[in-house]
């Protein structure tokens, strides 16, 4: 999960991938780091943390339009295809196999896996990967061996929903972070347009803590 020292700051800021992550690696005054900097980081008792989220439903459903549908889409087949680990994660509950399979047949197979679907492959395997993982988990990681907990306490903690404008303005306001550039490499896929009560159940069920603790009300 990425973690970023704002320059000439004390300041951490803690994110997740489908959460701002391109936009921020883009800032300049951003430093991208380990988690173990961030530990060691957060020893030091002036240093504070902002921390971006999102809502759990529109993480799930950026997840599936990136690996899904846009970066399968705009594969080159003409040479080896290396395959993401968000995506390769689904490819045993799939069926599909680097070796046994050609690129063709696993970005036809992505391509045309439906929404609904894929949040029933998601349940099998979204402990896998950190862009599918539960957000809270960068604070807290129940599989981690060395730095499980980042020792944030909430008086050093300040959380931004950044798919609210004014959570969004006053990240920008308190990082420097300029919110007028926001890559969005996905925006010409339109599917979903609906999920299903299933799928909604099952978000709610793996991300149940995200939405408890960030704020986010379940369907």
């Amino acid at each position: 999960m990425p973690y970023f020292r704002v320059h000439d700051s004390h300041k951490l800021v803690l994110t997740n991938f489908k959460v701002m992550f391109t936009s921020f690696t883009e800032t300049s005054n951003f430093n991208k780091i380990k988690r173990y900097k961030a530990y060691l980081l957060l020893k030091q008792p002036r240093t504070r943390v902002h921390f971006t989220v999102r809502d759990p439903y529109q993480k799930a459903i950026s997840l599936y339009k990136d690996k899904f549908q846009y970066t399968p889409l705009n594969a080159d087949l003409t040479k080896p295809v290396k395959w993401e680990k968000p995506q390769r994660i689904f490819f045993s509950v799939m069926g599909l196999s680097t070796k046994r399979h050609s690129d063709q047949k696993i970005q036809e197979t992505l391509i045309n896996t439906p929404f609904d679907e894929f949040v029933e492959l998601l349940e099998k395997c979204y402990w896998l990967d950190e862009h599918t993982q539960p957000q809270n988990w960068i604070l807290h990681h129940p599989r981690y061996r060395l730095f499980k907990k980042l020792g944030v306490t909430p008086e050093r903690l300040a959380i931004y929903k950044m798919d609210q404008a004014a959570e969004l303005n006053a990240f920008a306001e308190s990082t420097g972070f300029d919110n007028s550039k926001h890559a969005n490499s996905t925006a010409e896929i339109t599917t979903p347009k609906t999920l299903s009560a299933q799928s909604i159940d099952t978000i709610n069920t793996i991300y149940q803590k995200d939405f408890a603790d960030y704020g986010y009300q379940m369907r």
